[in-house]
């Protein structure tokens, strides 16, 4: 395997907010990789916590080359806190995870092979099991899932569809390629994502304008990293478990909204603005925004022929 440059071939950065068991069960999956503990780093953001997640990342201080930052509770600041994460790595990639993503063994290292392939331009999507289900199903979910067991936990999960990460029949429509879709964009949920440092930091990491409400900052990342020559891969090998948490699914949903009209002011694209419009008619999101702009195009198409 080539050899990627830095100090540590991966950073892995994980925002994190008083969630200090799901911190918990995060940290004990990076302790299982099959990379070497000397070939990444892990970079915590905390936004502010005030439970005993400090005291979490002091006992897997001896244990990983672990680091720690802290910025002042000021409201809901995700992108911040990575960003203040992502000044401080050393990695060659960043590969960013939330709170609560409990990593395959293999995981970084099928993260590194991408990008040892030479795909310096280009950022990757993980796998990710579990997501985003109603609270019946996250208490089938949770008797599936070992937090400490991963890649078990996956095989179970694996054998229901239902659990299969949520985008699992939109990647499946384009063959599990995603590259060249009109927004690969919608895909990069930095619940799990790789990119090169330099080509995150280049772009302008994380936009705080997005402070203080949930959502959409990591798509607007996604779009600055598949402009040009750079494009958005989808890595299957790379899996993960998201490990069940309530949440206000419609507070977020609004929250993402007011969101997503910024990022439509900011970049004023066609895809942009069927987001916008379409937005509110799915659960949570839209259903499948390439869809919608590949059926829009090619209704358009038709229109001249």
């Amino acid at each position: 395997m080539k050899q990627l440059q830095e100090k540590y071939h991966v950073s892995v950065i994980i925002p994190t907010y008083n969630r200090s068991e799901l911190l918990n069960y995060t940290l004990n999956s990076l302790l299982g990789q099959t990379v070497s503990k000397d070939d990444f780093e892990v970079v915590i953001g905390d936004d502010g916590s005030d439970d005993d997640t400090y005291e979490v990342v002091k006992r897997y201080q001896p244990l990983l080359n672990l680091k720690y930052t802290y910025q002042q509770d000021k409201g809901y600041r995700p992108g911040t806190a990575r960003n203040k994460a992502i000044m401080n790595a050393e990695g060659y990639l960043c590969l960013f995870i939330d709170c609560g993503i409990i990593l395959h063994s293999t995981c970084i290292a099928e993260h590194i092979r991408f990008h040892a392939a030479g795909n310096v331009l280009h950022s990757v999507v993980g796998y990710v099991y579990g997501y985003d289900h109603d609270e019946a199903s996250e208490v089938r979910i949770k008797s599936l899932i070992d937090p400490f067991h991963p890649d078990i936990s996956i095989e179970r999960l694996a054998k229901h569809e239902e659990y299969l990460d949520i985008r699992d029949k939109q990647y499946k429509k384009y063959n599990y390629r995603i590259e060249n879709l009109p927004a690969s964009w919608f895909y990069f949920w930095t619940c799990h994502t790789s990119a090169v440092t330099s080509e995150v930091i280049k772009v302008g990491m994380f936009d705080k304008n997005y402070d203080g409400r949930w959502g959409v900052e990591d798509l607007d990342l996604g779009f600055r990293l598949s402009q040009g020559d750079r494009k958005i891969y989808l890595l299957t090998t790379a899996m993960a478990i998201h490990y069940p948490h309530g949440k206000d699914k419609q507070e977020r949903k609004m929250e993402g909204y007011e969101n997503l009209k910024y990022l439509h002011a900011k970049f004023n694209t066609p895809e942009t603005k069927i987001f916008v419009e379409k937005y509110l008619e799915a659960s949570v999101g839209l259903k499948d925004l390439n869809e919608t702009i590949l059926k829009s195009t090619n209704q358009a198409i038709q229109l001249f022929e």
